[in-house]
């Protein structure tokens, strides 16, 4: 996707935290990100939401200050096992529920696609650990949690310990946008903001602090998207405004209703 961006003129800065969200009343004007300064008419934030709430210059309105108080998060951490072998097992992701373990979930890269292995006489397994930064193991060092790793996966019976050649530790904060108390009254707050800034859309799991998968999360941005073209999507019930033509694959309100089914339940209280 980066490629065919940049063929058309476009281009994509990676590596480059945002610094600022410079708005004034109705639009946002431009964002600090990287030590430069990127003017434009039409902005999609899908970084955390008490991020962006934090990053407003001048600073976001009390109501909208509080709101971010609301929004909390949870970390993931990720070790990647280079593993001899092929066909460890027939899965593309194991749920571990085993007190005697610490890993909540094992990915088996190779079955999702060959084409995330170097060969196809290597397995890459992403043993995963669902914590927060203040844990204990976010902070160890990398050595020590792949160590762990290791020994869990030949715990379970997964791999055996001589096959095991590697591992690489990524972590991921944020991964999770928790439904917490008041999260539902920080959303309102968020988007009676939005209502007033035209030029801004949230888009994504932690742009909209929505627990969704990742079709449903690029389905966001490629609506918002096309609204910068002119259609008038509702990101936020991904319900379609018929009023209006497009060019392109049209998105059926049945279609995005069908998505919806695929996404994780949101608790509710009884």
């Amino acid at each position: 996707m980066k490629e065919i961006v940049e063929q058309r003129g476009v281009r994509v800065i990676l590596n480059a935290p945002v610094e600022s969200v410079e708005w004034q009343e109705g639009c946002v004007v431009s964002v600090r990100a990287g030590g430069e300064t990127y003017h434009g008419r039409d902005f999609i934030s899908s970084i955390p939401i008490r991020e962006l709430i934090a990053k407003l210059k001048p600073a976001a309105p009390p109501s909208l200050l509080a709101a971010a108080k609301k929004f909390h998060y949870r970390d993931f951490l990720t070790v990647a096992l280079m593993v001899r072998g092929r066909n460890l097992f027939p899965d593309n992701w194991i749920y571990v529920h085993d007190s005697m373990v610490r890993a909540g979930r094992v990915q088996n890269y190779g079955n999702w696609s060959p084409e995330m292995t170097p060969s196809a006489d290597w397995t890459c397994l992403g043993v995963e650990y669902f914590c927060n930064t203040t844990d204990a193991i976010w902070k160890a060092p990398d050595l020590d949690v792949i160590g762990l790793a290791k020994r869990e996966m030949v715990q379970l019976g997964l791999v055996r310990e001589d096959d095991v050649v590697d591992g690489v530790v990524v972590r991921m904060p944020k991964a999770y946008p928790v439904y917490g108390h008041g999260y539902k009254e920080g959303l309102a707050s968020v988007r009676h903001f939005l209502a007033t800034v035209r030029n801004l859309q949230l888009v994504g799991r932690n742009g909209m602090h929505r627990y969704n998968n990742q079709d449903h999360s690029m389905l966001t941005a490629i609506l918002a998207a096309r609204n910068v073209a002119g259609a008038r999507f509702d990101l936020w019930n991904l319900s379609v405004d018929r009023d209006y033509l497009e060019a392109g694959p049209q998105i059926s309100n049945e279609e995005i209703a069908a998505l919806d089914r695929t996404q994780p339940l949101v608790p509710r209280a009884i």
